[in-house]
């Protein structure tokens, strides 16, 4: 199986207590993807905390610690990533390509932690910002001139190069290899197939994209592309099968809309159950919430954690389970 992941966090920067990854199926063939696995990481459980801080030195009294992970914000990506994927293969649907950012180090630690080698797509949206955040800083240095449009071109030419060069290799690294000499006039590696001036060379070639609709002529400014483009090159074959994980950042602009950035969800449960509550949205659309009472259990769990009056919880049941053999 092939599942797209992606781990957000509930807060900005490298000390977020909370996040939360999701695992969506990437099939191709279905109209919607869908949510298979959704993890919830915390570093903190607000009744220890409370209890260390108020009763230092008492057993802190028994209580469902949602605390699940020790260690840096960062590592809370792939220790999430190792326990879906371990999950999902024990529940038999084990994981064959895993498509992300390729920010991480999960494939290595999936490696180490359960020896399994896994194969990766990257993310063509990721790969492409992270192109364009090198053409901007690279426009940031001293003694560099290099304008926006110019910038915009070469990030629709590396677009253009990973659309028309699908499962092929070879036309991956021609078409990568030309993209900066033919802005800079020199056309001695481009092809007829993405080349106007290879098409008629009798003519005369303007580049409509570029400043002035002319080519570049600063000699370090086509060095430091070059560096720029050649790690693209030289692994030209991984970009043949990009994968995306946009209904991943979709699932993650729904969640904070259920537990919003500026409030802090992660000390309890409440957390696992917005997160969880988004993911039957994303599969299930906005009705999931009047299925609920096919599902008495489900309920009952949900209003223990807010009635822990034993009395009433058995009537709000009986009435759930009434009311779901008026609906069958």
């Amino acid at each position: 199986m092939s599942v797209a992941v992606d781990t957000a966090w509930q807060k900005k920067g490298f000390d977020s207590l909370t996040s939360h990854t999701f695992f969506m199926s990437t099939d191709k063939s279905a109209r919607q993807k869908k949510v298979v696995k959704a993890i919830v990481g915390h570093r903190l459980c607000g009744v220890c905390s409370w209890w260390r801080r108020n009763k230092p030195g008492q057993k802190v009294r028994p209580h469902r610690c949602v605390r699940n992970h020790t260690g840096s914000a960062r590592a809370m990506e792939a220790t999430s990533g190792v326990k879906g994927v371990k999950e999902l293969s024990e529940q038999g649907t084990p994981v064959e390509y895993l498509e992300g950012d390729g920010d991480n180090t999960l494939i290595s630690k999936l490696k180490s932690d359960l020896n399994v080698t896994m194969k990766k797509r990257f993310d063509n949206n990721h790969v492409v910002k992270n192109f364009t955040k090198s053409l901007y800083k690279l426009k940031s240095e001293k003694g560099m001139k290099i304008s926006k449009a110019t910038i915009t071109h070469l990030e629709k030419c590396l677009k253009y190069a990973f659309s028309k060069n699908k499962g092929d290799a070879t036309g991956m690294e021609e078409n990568l290899k030309g993209i900066v000499p033919h802005q800079f006039g020199d056309h001695s590696l481009c092809q007829a197939r993405f080349c106007g001036y290879k098409r008629n060379p009798t003519e005369k070639y303007i580049h409509r994209s570029l400043p002035y609709k002319t080519s570049l002529h600063d000699d370090s400014l086509r060095e430091r592309l070059q560096d720029l483009f050649k790690p693209y090159t030289t692994h030209a074959h991984q970009y043949i099968d990009l994968g995306s994980s946009q209904q991943c950042e979709h699932a993650n602009k729904e969640v904070t809309l259920r537990a919003p950035k500026s409030h802090h969800y992660g000390n309890s449960c409440s957390l696992d159950y917005r997160v969880h509550a988004t993911a039957a949205f994303v599969n299930e659309g906005r009705h999931y919430i009047s299925e609920i009472a096919v599902y008495p259990v489900l309920v009952q769990v949900i209003v223990s954690f807010y009635m822990p009056d034993v009395q009433a919880l058995n009537e709000v049941t009986k009435s759930w389970v009434s009311l779901r053999e008026c609906i069958q």
